[in-house]
């Protein structure tokens, strides 16, 4: 099987990325591993409010409106910002811009695993059989744990554990709530509302936990806080789990005719985890480039990605980055510490 593009990976950054190539009339191939595209559902579910008028999906993929975000500090001290945007239903979502790429042409394989490369071939285990796919340009979109990553040994080394639970909320919200405890080191708590659902998680730093206790156990022990505070019905409707990249971007992100995009580029946040912005910003430039390479035989011209996402998310990751550092090195000092180390924080830009 031969084809242009070979995009691994069909969540935000691959469809992005897929839907640039695939409307030029290149053959684009994307394959994933998941039987459902978006499901299980390994996200907080937020998207800021400008990033949204970029991205051609429907208002049926927006759960509700969120106005603000309060910050939940050790000393029992609420820091309120504005912070507009949306919930979403990211199945949703993530099936909308997979349809996108597919309307503008791209070809979807699900049930399809990246196996590995010899040479110019890439082999694929399909559900029913096993393949070999010869693209001209591979774009690894597969997540924390990029399999593509590992193979060209660019790889995240540094991640956050974040384990969720989808519980009924008591009362409507309009405000996203971070929650900075001593146990939840490296990372915090989280009530994201979704009309009467909420999304409470915790993300902390590499498995460390707090006096014996699992993550598991810390995400129990912090709903039931929220119920007892009247926000949530401690009974959860769904669990996930989920690695987030906290170490900062890779140095490289393409490799001869390879390109990382999303969280296989370790593009995600340091600090917040957010990464859907960079995700489908760096998808489409990376789309956008594999056009151009091809169209022009050169390989080389594959560089350009990396100039091109850097200079609009290095600076900013690399700060990041920074602040991650200096937060982990004084968690003991957190409150004073996290003004210095969240971006909402006039501190944090000094």
């Amino acid at each position: 099987m031969y084809c242009d593009i070979l995009i691994v990976g069909c969540g935000p950054a691959g469809s992005s990325a897929a839907s640039e190539a695939a409307k030029t009339g290149l053959n684009v191939v994307i394959i994933e591993k998941k039987q459902s595209i978006g499901e299980p559902v390994q996200c907080a579910e937020f998207i800021s409010k400008p990033l949204l008028r970029e991205i051609n999906i429907t208002k049926n993929s927006v759960v509700q409106e969120t106005k603000s975000i309060k910050l939940h500090l050790t000393d029992n001290s609420i820091f309120e910002f504005n912070s507009p945007g949306y919930m979403l239903n990211r199945s949703r979502f993530d099936k909308e811009l997979a349809a996108d790429a597919i309307n503008n042409g791209a070809k979807l394989m699900l049930n399809s695993t990246f196996i590995g490369m010899e040479g110019e071939k890439v082999l694929v285990r399909t559900e029913r059989k096993s393949l070999e796919i010869i693209p001209k340009v591979v774009i690894g979109a597969d997540g924390p744990s990029s399999t593509v990553g590992r193979l060209i040994k660019y790889k995240n080394k540094d991640f956050l554990i974040g384990i969720q639970y989808e519980t009924p909320l008591i009362a409507p919200m309009d405000s996203l709530e971070i929650y900075f405890r001593s146990e939840f080191f490296g990372g915090y708590g989280w009530l994201f509302p979704k009309g009467m659902l909420a999304n409470v998680g915790v993300g902390i730093k590499n498995l460390q936990t707090f006096k014996g206790y699992s993550i598991r156990e810390l995400l129990n022990n912090f709903s039931y806080t929220l119920e007892r505070e009247g926000k949530i019905k401690n009974m959860p409707l769904s669990i996930t789990f989920g690695l987030i990249p906290a170490g900062g971007h890779l140095e490289k992100t393409v490799y001869r005719n390879v390109m990382l995009v999303g969280d296989a580029a370790g593009q995600t946040h340091p600090i917040t985890g957010s990464g859907i912005p960079q995700a489908i910003i760096c998808g489409k430039i990376a789309g956008n480039v594999a056009v151009e390479a091809i169209k022009a035989s050169k390989l080389e011209i594959l560089e350009k990605y990396e100039t091109k996402w850097k200079k609009i998310f290095s600076h900013q990751l690399e700060i990041a980055t920074k602040r991650r550092v200096l937060l982990e090195s004084n968690w003991r000092d957190l409150d004073s510490t996290i003004r210095k180390c969240w971006p909402t924080f006039k501190e944090y830009y000094d």
